[in-house]
């Protein structure tokens, strides 16, 4: 653990001390705002700095200690867990099961799904759903009132280089009212249904933890998916579900390296992988035509970063000017897909197909190489057995969990390097029995379960919880 990761826990336990006084429905407001998201930029920089230590309560001694520090924080909401008669509960938000396997495995008669967002579209799933802030209801003075005291917290500490900072405070202020609403849902979906176990995609979003302490406080066991691999380790920890659903052996020791128990991990896997040996992928004649490719070219997929794009600019122009390969670049989801510099990046290169509006494993299945910034789409084309390049982000170096460490010989400062070793590849002339070897010992570490099986193992899981 490294200074800036010290201090970074270390100030988010005193944040959650500091602004205490700022609840609603007995839920701490500073315990479940995104901490990250709050510090990004301006704000995160100082953590790096040795001079900030002074201005930290908390004393992080060892790596170890950073779940046992914020589960003091959290086990106020813990209450014992008693099976009980009710909905199991599947909460949209990164969850990425698929809906075909929640047609399979799932009961519409014991199931439900709680969405994020509340337009048509959402409820595009085959089981009961239901927009979990329709079960919102906060008056606008309860709004104005927190917010008015947040502004008294924040000015009560405005000599702290966080909490003076401009971005910081108007970031907080403004996650108030979604945060409440968010609350209130919470808290009145549980009072209003019968829920006998909660599976969330991830805890480290506010809607998502709120809805784990909420299911906390009246004793409903919660399970959370890993929704990818731990390159930061901000956006996987606390613990705060009861259980934690962990892609191998790797997952494992690396939270338990953090302090949080064994017993608390259960080594599943994820459901979305399983589609990587049962989906019916589309057949390379129908890839080729949807992306008008040439069939006797070898085809490469460049996973590219919203923020970062100098590395696959030259990866792509490099490939481009060579003439030997198809090429198609998968941008990031979401909101993201449209960042400036990926629409820069586009615009560039408008002779390249850019793939938003294809399955990934459509296209992981069709393609001859993959190559990525250290993305779970790196684990992913593993796991269906095709050669990956990996590119570095620069910034990842301050607090990287080197997850792909093991790949070293595969991952790339030099785009030029990068470019060399997958034409080498694709020509034939690459050492495949040691990639084989690199690959095969990598995942043995990184992901257990065999393909096909975890959507099993979760359901086995459920059922302990719940019969």
């Amino acid at each position: 653990m490294n200074n800036f990761e010290r201090n970074y826990w270390a100030s988010y336990c005193d944040f959650i001390d500091k602004f205490g006084s700022l609840t609603y429905l007995g839920i701490s407001i500073p315990i479940v705002s995104p901490y990250y998201v709050l510090i990004h930029e301006n704000a995160i920089n100082k953590l790096t700095s040795k001079s900030f230590n002074k201005f930290v309560s908390t004393n992080i001694k060892q790596e170890k200690g950073i779940q046992s520090h914020l589960e003091q924080r959290l086990s106020p909401y813990k209450k014992k867990i008693n099976k009980r008669k009710g909905k199991i509960v599947l909460y949209d938000t990164a969850l990425r099961i698929p809906d075909r396997m929640l047609q399979e495995n799932f009961s519409p008669s014991e199931t439900m799904i709680l969405l994020q967002n509340t337009t048509p579209a959402e409820n595009a799933h085959s089981i009961p759903a239901a927009p979990l802030l329709q079960f919102s209801n906060v008056e606008t003075k309860a709004i104005d009132a927190l917010q008015e005291k947040t502004i008294k917290c924040l000015n009560k500490a405005k000599f702290h280089p966080i909490y003076r900072d401009e971005k910081f405070r108007k970031r907080l202020i403004n996650l108030i009212p979604k945060i409440m609403r968010q609350i209130s849902a919470a808290v009145n979906f549980f009072e209003v249904t019968p829920v006998s176990c909660l599976v969330l995609g991830t805890t480290n979003s506010s809607d998502t933890r709120i809805l784990a302490l909420a299911a906390a406080l009246k004793g409903i066991p919660t399970i959370c998916l890993q929704h990818g691999v731990p390159m930061l380790e901000f956006g996987y920890l606390p613990k705060v579900a009861t259980y934690l659903s962990v892609y191998g052996k790797y997952d494992i020791e690396w939270y338990a390296k953090k302090g949080v128990p064994l017993a608390m991990l259960k080594d599943i896997g994820h459901p979305r992988f399983d589609e990587l040996s049962s989906k019916n992928l589309m057949d390379k004649k129908t890839f080729h035509s949807h992306f008008k490719l040439d069939p006797k070219r070898k085809t490469v997929l460049v996973v590219i970063h919203y923020e970062e794009t100098e590395v696959p600019h030259a990866i792509i122009a490099q490939l481009r000017k060579q003439g030997t390969v198809n090429i198609i670049v998968k941008p990031r989801n979401g909101k993201q897909r449209r960042s400036e510099k990926t629409v820069l990046l586009q615009k560039a290169f408008p002779d390249i197909s850019f793939a938003e509006d294809m399955d990934l494993y459509d296209l992981i299945h069709n393609v001859d190489a993959v190559v990525s910034y250290e993305s779970t789409i790196v684990l992913e084309a593993l796991l269906a057995n095709k050669p990956v390049f990996i590119w570095k982000l620069k910034s990842l170096i301050p607090s990287s969990t080197n997850y792909y460490g093991r790949l070293n010989d595969y991952i790339f400062n030099n785009p030029n390097r990068l470019v060399k070793h997958l034409t080498t590849t694709l020509e034939g002339n690459g050492d495949m029995d040691k990639w084989e070897k690199n690959k095969n010992d990598f995942l043995a570490y990184k992901y257990s379960p065999p393909l096909g099986t975890s959507i099993n193992k979760l359901k086995a899981l459920i059922q302990s919880l719940t019969i």
